[in-house]
C-alpha cells in the first residue's frame, strides 16, 4: 500500500510553530556566545583551569575573631573567584557570630541573611569545612525563629552526619523539636546533650520539657537536679516556681510552701512568690495569712490580676 504523504506533511499550525520557535532559539544561542566570549561568564565562575584562590589571611583573621575584616578579605576573594567554597564559608561564619554579637533582634537579620546566603553557596561548591558549615547554618536558622526549626533540625543532624559535633549540638535540635511540639524527639536530643555537658540549664530545660509532657515525676527529678547544680539566681527561681506548681497542683501543700518561701528568700520582691504563699495558705484553711499574701502581692505589684482577685473577691 502507497501511505499518503500528504498525512505526514506540517500543516500551517506547525509552520507557524517553528516561525515562532527558531528566532527565539536563535537569540538564546547568541546570548549564550555574547556570555561565553565577550563578557567571559564561565572564566568568572570558575577559574581556568579549575583552580581557586587561596584563602589568603582569612585563617588568621578568623582565629583572631575579627569578623568584619574576615568578610572584607573573603569579599575580595570572591571578586574575581564568586563560588570559591572556602571563602563562602568563612564569610557565612563571620557574618552569623557577627549577627550574635550585635544587639536587637531586628539589627541581627542582615548578618543572619547574609550568613544563609554564603552557607548555601559554600554547600554548592563543595566546601571543606562541610560539617562546621552546616553546623552554622542551622544555628542561623535558628535565629530566624520557629518558622525555620525544621531547617535548624535538618542541618544539624547533618552536621552531626557528617561527624561534626559541639556540645550544643543535640541540645539546639531539642530546643527546635520542642519548640516544634516534638516533645519525644527534644527529650531525646536533650538527653544526649547532658550526656556531653551537664550544666544547670540543660538541667533546667529537661525539667521544663518532662513538665510540657505531662511527666511530672521526671521534671520533679530534674528540677532538683538543677537546684544542686547551679548557682545562678535566675535558674534557681524559675526551677522553685516550676516545682512548687508541681507540688500544689498535687496538693502537696507543705513542699510547695517550701518553694516559694525559697523563692522570696531570693528575691523579696516577688510579688508572685507571694500570690502563691498566698494559694498554699487558702489550701491550707488558712485565710488570714492567705490575706496577707495576696495584700503583700499588690504592695509589690498593684496590677497583679491573680492577687487582685483573691484579695478583694476571695475568688480563683
Amino acid at each position: 500500500m502507497i501511505l499518503n504523504y500528504d498525512h505526514y506533511r506540517p500543516g500551517k499550525r506547525g509552520r507557524r510553530l517553528r516561525a515562532t520557535i527558531l528566532p527565539i532559539l536563535a537569540a538564546v544561542l547568541a546570548i549564550c556566545i555574547v556570555l561565553f566570549f565577550v563578557l567571559r561568564v564561565p572564566a568568572r565562575l570558575f577559574p581556568a583551569g579549575g583552580s581557586r584562590q587561596g584563602q589568603g589571611r582569612l585563617p588568621e583573621l578568623w582565629k583572631a575573631a575579627k569578623y568584619e575584616q574576615v568578610i572584607a578579605a573573603a569579599d575580595e576573594i570572591l571578586k574575581s573567584d564568586p563560588l570559591n567554597p572556602s571563602a563562602l564559608s568563612y564569610k557565612g561564619f563571620a557574618s552569623f557570630y557577627r549577627a550574635v554579637a550585635e544587639g536587637g533582634t531586628e539589627d541581627r537579620v542582615p548578618s543572619i541573611d547574609q550568613a544563609i546566603v554564603s552557607l548555601r553557596r559554600a554547600r554548592l561548591g563543595a566546601t571543606p569545612f562541610s560539617g562546621e558549615t552546616d553546623y552554622v547554618l542551622a544555628k542561623s536558622y535558628f535565629q530566624k525563629g520557629k518558622f525555620f526549626y525544621d531547617l535548624a533540625i535538618r542541618y544539624m543532624e547533618s552536621s552531626l552526619a557528617k561527624g561534626y559535633s559541639q556540645k550544643d549540638s543535640e541540645e539546639y535540635i531539642g530546643l527546635a523539636a520542642s519548640q516544634l511540639g516534638d516533645f519525644e524527639k527534644g527529650i531525646t536530643s536533650f538527653l544526649k546533650a547532658l550526656a556531653a555537658d551537664e550544666s544547670d540549664v540543660l538541667l533546667l530545660t529537661i525539667g521544663q520539657t518532662y513538665y510540657q509532657m505531662k511527666r511530672t515525676g521526671d521534671a520533679v527529678d530534674y528540677l532538683l537536679r538543677t537546684l544542686n547544680k547551679t548557682g545562678d539566681a535566675a535558674i534557681e527561681k524559675r526551677a522553685r516556681f516550676l516545682l512548687g506548681e508541681i507540688y500544689l497542683d498535687r496538693n502537696e501543700l507543705f513542699k510547695a510552701e517550701e518553694q516559694y518561701a525559697a523563692v522570696v528568700t531570693i528575691d523579696p520582691q516577688s510579688a508572685d512568690a507571694h500570690f502563691f504563699l498566698g494559694e498554699v495558705a487558702a489550701g491550707m484553711k488558712d485565710p488570714i495569712k492567705a490575706r496577707a499574701e495576696w495584700r503583700a502581692a499588690l504592695v509589690i505589684d498593684p496590677s497583679h490580676y491573680g492577687a487582685k482577685l483573691r484579695y478583694y473577691t476571695g475568688k480563683r
